[in-house]
């Protein structure tokens, strides 16, 4: 049977045919009274078999998904490897199926057998994370309709997200901080010192700092040149005397073959500090902490220091604001105060701790 609505963007009517073992059909017209004409007309050839498919019948998910990882130029996007993985999961449960019979009901579906999918941990996938396999999803859908002209809507248009928690990040308390670098000096990884020191004075990320080469490093006006960020636009970042200091010494021991700070003795590619850090957290006594929350504690440290939203998202590289974004030419010179600060305040609090000992011994 045919049904006749008008579409929710109030750009016309469309009509949607469903016959029993035949793919559901539609179309959009500009007039209610066209539809009609077309349902009417369309179900007589169904019927009569004589009705001719279109693309959405002819082309299944699989047939989408290996030309949208082919031609959509996903390879760009910082979590490529994550969407061409989501779609193939995609691809193996939905694969087969034609566009025409993707609804959003079959996807709701989906979303609740993936909900019920165990991880490799023996947990289940939280609700933030199947949001992204759908968003993925959508883009391929999307990429079907604006591109392609496969189907006429985005069947992922109109789902609703699933609620989810927000991560939950947190500062160092105070004392902290002091703890960790010094959990940090006594690790077995030469880098993980240097490397947290870094974070907790600049606010750069994990990635961003493990993805600097040495003709980024700017000695003598100490500057870090950050090529690939997270938003994709690069900054400069001020480092502060120590972390020059600790970057010379791994400077005069590089391997000349590999241009990354912190390459791999091992390969010539990124280090894994995952259980270093662990590790050192541990020795520190330090709780519900990741090393994210050391870009927490700048931004934290830095406005109790009063720099201002512009310093702070000039450092971070934030781009939540495209006129700050377009008036701001701050320097690393001018944020380098925020990390001199925290650097300073450890460094004080160290030396009372030294003193203390030196005087109960």
């Amino acid at each position: 049977m045919a049904s006749i609505y008008k579409r929710k963007d109030g750009k016309g009517w469309r009509a949607v045919i469903r016959i029993k073992n035949h793919p559901t059909v539609c179309d959009h017209f500009d007039r209610k009274e066209e539809a009609e004409d077309w349902a009417r007309d369309t179900e007589r050839k169904i019927k009569l078999g004589q009705y001719t498919l279109n693309r959405a019948q002819e082309k299944t998910v699989a047939n989408l998904i290996d030309l949208y990882i082919k031609d959509a130029v996903i390879d760009h996007h910082k979590a490529a490897k994550d969407s061409v993985r989501q779609l193939n999961y995609f691809r193996e449960a939905l694969g087969k199926y034609a566009l025409a019979y993707i609804t959003p009901e079959l996807l709701l579906k989906e979303r609740r057998k993936l909900l019920e999918i165990p991880t490799r941990h023996n947990t289940k996938l939280n609700p933030a994370t199947i949001n992204r396999y759908f968003s993925t999803l959508s883009g391929a859908f999307r990429f079907a309709c604006k591109n392609l002209r496969w189907i006429d809507e985005n069947p992922c248009l109109n789902l609703l997200k699933l609620k989810s928690k927000p991560k939950e990040r947190r500062a160092l308390a105070e004392g902290e901080d002091i703890r960790l670098l010094q959990a940090c000096r006594q690790s077995q990884s030469p880098y993980l010192y240097c490397l947290v020191l870094m974070a907790l004075t600049t606010g750069a990320r994990k990635s961003e700092i493990l993805n600097l080469n040495w003709d980024a490093i700017d000695f003598d006006n100490r500057i870090a040149h950050i090529k690939d960020s997270k938003n994709g636009q690069p900054r400069r970042v001020g480092l502060v005397d120590s972390v020059i200091q600790e970057l010379k010494k791994l400077y005069q021991c590089r391997d000349l073959r590999k241009p990354l700070v912190f390459a791999s003795k091992t390969a010539f590619g990124k280090i894994d500090i995952k259980k270093a850090w662990h590790t050192a957290l541990k020795r520190a006594n330090i709780e519900n902490f990741v090393f994210h929350g050391l870009r927490h504690h700048f931004c934290s440290v830095g406005g109790e220091l009063g720099a201002s939203g512009t310093q702070l998202r000039a450092q971070l590289g934030h781009s939540s604001s495209r006129m700050t974004d377009h008036y701001s030419h701050l320097d690393a010179n001018s944020t380098r105060f925020i990390g001199e600060s925290i650097e300073k305040r450890i460094a004080h609090i160290h030396r009372n701790e030294q003193i203390l000992k030196e005087v109960s011994v």
